[in-house]
């Protein structure tokens, strides 16, 4: 929660937030989320789909974005995840980063991407290629003038299997589509992110029990959301099913974060301190002087108590010695006596 401290002087120091928000589902929004992990995997890409969209779509980034190929086979196949940096760099992959990787270029209506895949293929998306002269036009993709849709010769080279040679596939045209996302629909998945994150920096493990209670569903439910949160990539960690838990991973930038937020707190409060004591100097020696008297009695009653202590346990000792001693003079076959117990 934000806080402000007030200087003398009248001027206020206000810190940045240090403690995610965490907002119950409605049960409307329970229910849609229950009914969603029906269909786990699905769910898994939409908030896959969400989370990449929030992270890197601004309205000055027209390529950045969750592009669809619709109809079309390998290589032009699933979901295209770009990213736009700059104003003429792109970069991104083909559904997870694993499978296959994009770099590109592009200008304001102009673009020509390489796609390389985890099994060895190449595909240049907006090059036009001439076998006969083997010479190629980059830059001949298009981005149409409503910027929801891309179209593109290509050209795929295919890896030949135990050589370094390839066959070409050229003359082949795709197009992708801007994926598109219902506006009730993101708001529930965005909650779902937030509070997951929010989660991610307030524990560093949680159970499933006291996760199902944040969110306000079943543990059983709560299982299953994680795991499809986990799988978006946007939060680190891992579902320990033995011990019914979700295990998070901080990243060292995240600590470092917080570590400068704490510093900057006690900076602030430092400032103010300074401010207030050179305003009204009695005070800041009667606080001195206050803080020495409790440090002194703090002291004289731990001072106290480690000589207590002591006296105890000597006199325990001398007791149990007496009892020991007086016990073999009253009873000298007691070991005796033991021993044929033990027999």
């Amino acid at each position: 929660l934000p806080f402000t401290i007030a200087r003398a002087g009248g001027r206020r120091m206000d810190s940045t937030p240090v403690i995610p928000r965490i907002e119950r589902l409605s049960p409307d929004e329970r229910k849609n989320v229950e009914e969603d992990l029906k269909t786990a995997n699905s769910l898994a890409q939409r908030l896959q789909e969400v989370a990449f969209t929030n992270k890197w779509c601004k309205k000055d980034k027209a390529y950045a974005g969750v592009w669809i190929a619709r109809g079309t086979g390998y290589p032009i196949v699933g979901r295209f995840f770009l990213k736009q940096i700059g104003l003429d760099r792109v970069e991104g992959f083909v559904e997870q980063e694993s499978r296959a990787k994009i770099y590109g270029k592009c200008n304001a209506n102009e673009f020509d991407l390489n796609v390389q895949w985890s099994n060895g293929d190449l595909t240049n998306i907006g090059v036009m290629y001439n076998p006969e002269t083997k010479e190629s036009k980059q830059l001949q993709g298009r981005m149409m003038p409503l910027r929801t849709s891309m179209k593109f010769p290509y050209v795929h080279y295919r890896l030949i299997p135990g050589t370094n040679e390839y066959d070409e596939d050229f003359g082949n045209k795709g197009s992708l589509n801007k994926y598109v996302f219902e506006a009730k629909k993101k708001g529930l998945y965005d909650k779902l992110l937030d509070n997951f994150y929010a989660v991610s920096q307030l524990y560093e493990n949680i159970s499933f029990e006291r996760l199902a209670d944040l969110f306000g569903m079943d543990a059983r439910g709560a299982e299953l959301l994680a795991q499809c949160l986990l799988k978006c990539g946007q939060v680190t960690g891992a579902v320990d099913q033995e011990d019914q838990m979700v295990i998070f991973e901080k990243p060292r930038e995240a600590l470092k974060k917080f570590n400068g937020q704490v510093r900057d707190v006690c900076l602030k409060v430092q400032r103010a301190y300074d401010a207030i004591a050179k305003e009204h100097p009695k005070l800041q020696q009667q606080v001195k002087n206050k803080i020495k008297k409790e440090m002194k009695a703090r002291k004289v009653s731990e001072k106290a108590a480690i000589t207590s202590g002591k006296g105890c346990e000597d006199g325990a000792t001398s007791s149990r010695t007496g009892r020991v001693a007086g016990g073999n003079k009253k009873n000298g076959n007691s070991t005796n006596s033991k021993m044929e117990i033990a027999k």
